[in-house]
This record gives structure tokens, C-alpha cells and sequence, in this order.
């Protein structure tokens, strides 16, 4: 088992530590296993165990001495060695029965004096006590002055050794050509073949067809018959051939050449003929054509080029009446006519490139081209009166409400339109002029407006200084009533920088809503939310009113008529006009409710 250690705790008497029974059996069990391991169990085993300062006997034990150090004098070690005496490496022994193996041992400055017996080893006492060389042997401490080496099997042996002259007596017969260093000769042709002769051997000379050869003395003469063809001789060649690029041939006549035509396009012209036309003629690169022809190019895919680096490069226009050039500089097509060259329209063109438009040199902005009949042409001018953006008018000169702001949003709530929001005095632009306040509140510039939103985050921004004192929030009616605040965050100071009111608007915004400031009636406008659901009963919970009997009028919210709001005493819806009448923000029982009657008004949208 592992050691087991008592708990003691994080601290002293905290109580997270061991009990006195759990520590004290911990500390038995160490111990029965202490004396299980080196004991009985009960009492510790004598000499079982040593320690490193008692003195024991070891038995039956491996003592590795890579792991170990064995200490103490060489006397010592021959003394605890009992079947051997050990050898130092630098001390005086007399080794008994060893066996030195040369190739693994050295052994120097042994002299005579060093050997036993005799002063010297004699021969008989060596393995091998002679040598032998070239066939001559000698015992170790001979001399022989003329030994008679042979010399068969000698290799670069130097015949700077030998001495004397070697003469025909002392040759056997004749030297045969394989003793010779070099024993033949090699004859080499043009075409680098070779071949090669034993000296002794015969060299044939042949001239071959039309070729004789002869010899006198130490020459050699090649003589030719009447069918070897020579640079002076008169011959007619059958058979031959003869490269043009090294001779000249004169005076031969079409007939006998293999190939006596040429064909240009689709026409064949004799050599030495001429030909008036030609069909199915490819011109390619800086080729010309003159003359008063005609080029006939009805085939597809022909290409002819007629750029020029500029006007001033164009040839004479008479000359080449109906010709098509491109001016580079330019970039402007050209046709030719008989009275000059003519600019072609094209998408690189000006308007004032066009005969009937005047100078446009020094139109300016906003102008339009207008017709002067009395020039015939366009001339730069002002564009007369019509509709004009930012008025009451249509087109047609009907008045027209305009709209302040229309906005279809997507969903992304990371996307948020900013709506610039500024205060000024009210004028007959806005919806509640007259009404309210004499500021109002204006939208991205527009008194009042109208507000279509859809589904999206939108910031009305009121870090303008005309903000100050008017906090912009939403109502769920023109008379702010009852505040709408699902989906709306503020922050800032209205007038200050960072001041806002956002609105984040989903499928669930009710719709229509009322933008409103906090302290000021009538200062704002209306919100028709698209796709948001109607307003139905906006105020639903209202009963804090209760009958006592004798009480007819009850106070409402303003605004209201018996067509927008439901009336239910203990339960019972009442009639609109016969049990009940709506006046301002007084709605009047024709009869007073019972006493502890509970009544519930619900404002429908």
C-alpha cells in the first residue's frame, strides 16, 4: 500500500482535519507494514536490513559497479579475492602461465639481458628462422654476396639495373612480336575508320572502279580511265546530283525544269510570263498597291488597316475620296471627300461636334441646350419653368402635401438610419401649426413629418443646440397620453453631443406611434409603422374608478369619444350614448354606478 499521511487541516482547529481514530488507524497501518516487510509482523528481523555506517556480511548479493564505487588498496582486493591475486598497472609482478598475444599487446627494450637462459634466441627457437627470395633462400644471419634471383614472376623491374649487352647468343631463336612494346601499325581513313597491321603483315593498295594503281621504287601511283569525271575533262552525267547553292547551271529552258509556274492566290503564272490579275491574293504586312485596280475582297475575315498618327498624316482627301482612315492622336474616325476629310461621330465624340450644335465653350452649370431658330442650331441656354423641386406643386399645378421622411429598412439591427432632428418656430408647413407649441420639431429638415417606417434601428438625433429643452419620445397618441418605450433608448442631453432617441422597430412595434417632446404639446408628428400591428386596446387594465352610488363623472384620458373606448361595470359591457357620454376628458354615467361597482374603461387604438 501507499504511505498513508494524516489530515491535519488547512489550519489548526478548523475541523477539516483527521480525527484521533482515522489518524491513529493511518498510523498502524504504516507500521504493520514497516514490520510485515523487514519482520515477522510483530518484531523486526535481525540483520534483515543495513544501514550505511553498520558493518555486514552480504550474501547471495549483485553489487553492480556501474552503479557503485569499490574503495581500498590492492593488498586489500588480493586479500577479499581468494582464488586470485590481482595485477596492478604500475606495480613489480611475476606473471605465472600467461599467454602474451602480440597483435594486442606491445612489449619494448627487451635485451638479451632481459631473456633466461642463453644470452641470445637461437634460431631453433624461432617459428621462422630463414627467408626466401626469388628462389634463393637464406638462414637469419647469412650473406650471400651473387645470389641467383629469378626473375619470371618480377614486375617494373627497372632495366636501368640490368648491366652489359644483351647479344644474339643470349637470345633463343628470334624475338617474337609479343615481346615487342609495340608489335603493329594502324592506318587510318577519312571517314575515321581504322585498321591495324602486324608488323610482318601486307598493305594492299586498290583503286577501286575507274582506279589503277601501281608501284616503283618507294612510290606509289593511282591512275584513272575514261569514267572518272575530272574538273578538265568533257563528260555527260547520267544519274546526278548537283547542289545548286555550290554551282551554276546556265541556258536552261522551262521545259526541263521540274517545276516551271507559280501560283499567286488562286492564278498560275508561267516563268517568264505576266499576269494581269490575281484571285484569292493574301497582302500582309507594309505591302502596297498601286495602279487603277480593283481589290475584290468579298471573302469573310479580312483585315485592312487605316490608322494615322494624326490628322496632318491623312493623304489628300480628293485623291482618295470615300476612304476610311483613324486619326490615333485623335481617336476619331475620318471619311475622305472630295472637299477634305470628314469627322465621323462616335462615343469619344462631343455633343459640339454635331453641325447643329453651337459653341458649348462656355456653358455652365445647370444649363440645357436650347433651339435658337433663328441660327438653326443648339445653343447653350436656361432651362425654362416647370416643376421645381421642393414646392407644392405637381407637375400638373396641383397642390401637393409633401412627405418628410419614407424608409424601407431591412431587419439588420446592426444598420442604423440616422434621422437628423432640429427645433424651429412652426410654420404653415407643419401638420399641428397653431396647435400646441409654436416650435416644432423638424426631421431631416422637414417641418412636422410624416414618418413610414419599416422594420430596422433608427436614431433620432438631437445633438443640435436648438434641441435643448425638448426631449423627443414616442406616444401611442398625439396627446402623449401613455408613452410607448418597448424597443426605445435615449441617451445624452437633447442639445448636447451624443444626445438621442433610437427606436429599433420589428413586426411586433404597434403602429400608428407619436413623436412628442416631453415638455411641449403638439411639437411633433406622426410614425405609421409598415407591417406593425394596429393599435387595438392600448390601455386595457385601467380600475382604479369604483361606483359609491351617487358619482355620475369619472376623469379619462383627453382625446377620447364613446367610439374609441369600452366601459364595463362588475362585468357588464354598458351602450355608447344611452348608458354613458364622453365630454373632453369626462366620461358621465347616465346613471351612478351601484356602490363598490368596479369599473374598467379600455381605450381602443
Amino acid at each position: 500500500m501507499a504511505k498513508q499521511l494524516i489530515g491535519i487541516g488547512s489550519s489548526a482547529n478548523d475541523g477539516t482535519g483527521d480525527n484521533l481514530r482515522v489518524g491513529a488507524d493511518k498510523v498502524n497501518d504504516n507500521f504493520n507494514e514497516i514490520y510485515s516487510t523487514i519482520g515477522d509482523g510483530t518484531t523486526l528481523t535481525s540483520g534483515s536490513f543495513i544501514t550505511t555506517t553498520s558493518t555486514s556480511v552480504l550474501t547471495n548479493k549483485s553489487i553492480d559497479l556501474t552503479d557503485n564505487t569499490v574503495t581500498g588498496t590492492l593488498a586489500e582486493l588480493n586479500t577479499a579475492v581468494s582464488d586470485a591475486t590481482l595485477v596492478s598497472t604500475t606495480g613489480s609482478e611475476t606473471l605465472t602461465n600467461k599467454t602474451i598475444n602480440g597483435p594486442d599487446n606491445t612489449i619494448t627494450n627487451i635485451v638479451n639481458a632481459n631473456l633466461s637462459g642463453s644470452a641470445a634466441i637461437s634460431n631453433a627457437n624461432l617459428a621462422n628462422s630463414s627467408i626466401s627470395i626469388g628462389g634463393v633462400s637464406l638462414n637469419l644471419g647469412d650473406t650471400d654476396a651473387t645470389p641467383a634471383f629469378n626473375l619470371s614472376d618480377a614486375t617494373d623491374y627497372p632495366t636501368s639495373s640490368l648491366s652489359g649487352t644483351i647479344t644474339n647468343a643470349q637470345l633463343d631463336g628470334s624475338i617474337a612480336n609479343s615481346k615487342l612494346s609495340n608489335n603493329s601499325i594502324s592506318i587510318i581513313a577519312d571517314d575515321s575508320s581504322a585498321q591495324s597491321v602486324a608488323l610482318g603483315g601486307s598493305i594492299l593498295f586498290t583503286g577501286g572502279s575507274g582506279i589503277t594503281t601501281s608501284i616503283s621504287g618507294n612510290e606509289i601511283s593511282f591512275v584513272t580511265d575514261g569514267s572518272i569525271v575530272t574538273e578538265t575533262s568533257t563528260d555527260t552525267l547520267t544519274n546526278k546530283t548537283i547542289n545548286g547553292p555550290d554551282n551554276t547551271l546556265t541556258n536552261i529552258a522551262n521545259g526541263s525544269l521540274a517545276n516551271s509556274a507559280v501560283t499567286l492566290g488562286g492564278t498560275s503564272v508561267s516563268l517568264g510570263a505576266t499576269a494581269a490579275s490575281a484571285s484569292n491574293f493574301n497582302i500582309t504586312g507594309t505591302s502596297s498597291l498601286s495602279g487603277t485596280g480593283t481589290v475584290d475582297t468579298t471573302g469573310s475575315g479580312n483585315k485592312l488597316r487605316f490608322d494615322f498618327a494624326n490628322v496632318g498624316s491623312l493623304p489628300a482627301a480628293a485623291t482618295y475620296e470615300g476612304m476610311f482612315a483613324y486619326d490615333i492622336g485623335g481617336n476619331n474616325p475620318y471619311v475622305a471627300d472630295a472637299g477634305g476629310w470628314v469627322k465621323l461621330i462616335s462615343e469619344n465624340s462631343s455633343i459640339a461636334d454635331i453641325s447643329n450644335v453651337g459653341s458649348i465653350a462656355s456653358i455652365s452649370n445647370g444649363q440645357v441646350l436650347v433651339w435658337n431658330s433663328s441660327a438653326g442650331r443648339f445653343d447653350p441656354g436656361n432651362q425654362g419653368s416647370g416643376f421645381s423641386a421642393g414646392t407644392d406643386l405637381d407637375q400638373a399645378g396641383f397642390d401637393i402635401q409633401d412627405i418628410g421622411y419614407i424608409s424601407h429598412r431591412s431587419p439588420d439591427a446592426t444598420v442604423t438610419q440616422t434621422l437628423t432632428v432640429t427645433v424651429a418656430s412652426k410654420t404653415s408647413e407643419h401638420t399641428a401649426f397653431g396647435d400646441g407649441s409654436s416650435n416644432g420639431y423638424l426631421i431631416d429638415g422637414h417641418e412636422g413629418a410624416h414618418a413610414e417606417l419599416s422594420r430596422g434601428t433608427y436614431k433620432f438625433d438631437q445633438a443640435d443646440s436648438s434641441n435643448s429643452g425638448h426631449p423627443l419620445r414616442f406616444y401611442y397618441d398625439e396627446g402623449k397620453n401613455r408613452i410607448m418605450s418597448t424597443g426605445v433608448t435615449t441617451s445624452g442631453t437633447p442639445g448636447s453631443s451624443g444626445a438621442h432617441t433610437t427606436i429599433t422597430i420589428s413586426d411586433d412595434t404597434p403602429t400608428p406611434l407619436f413623436y412628442q417632446c416631453t415638455a411641449h404639446g403638439q411639437m411633433g408628428g406622426r410614425v405609421n409603422i409598415m407591417g406593425g400591428k394596429r393599435a387595438r386596446l392600448n390601455i386595457t387594465t385601467d380600475k382604479s374608478n369604483a361606483g359609491d352610488g351617487t358619482t355620475v363623472g369619472f376623469t379619462i384620458l383627453a382625446d377620447r369619444t364613446v367610439d374609441d373606448v369600452l366601459v364595463f361595470v362588475d362585468g357588464i359591457c354598458l351602450v355608447p350614448t344611452d348608458d354613458y357620454t364622453i365630454s373632453g376628458t369626462t366620461l358621465t354615467f347616465v346613471a351612478a354606478p351601484v356602490a363598490s361597482a368596479e369599473i374598467v374603461i379600455r381605450y381602443l387604438g
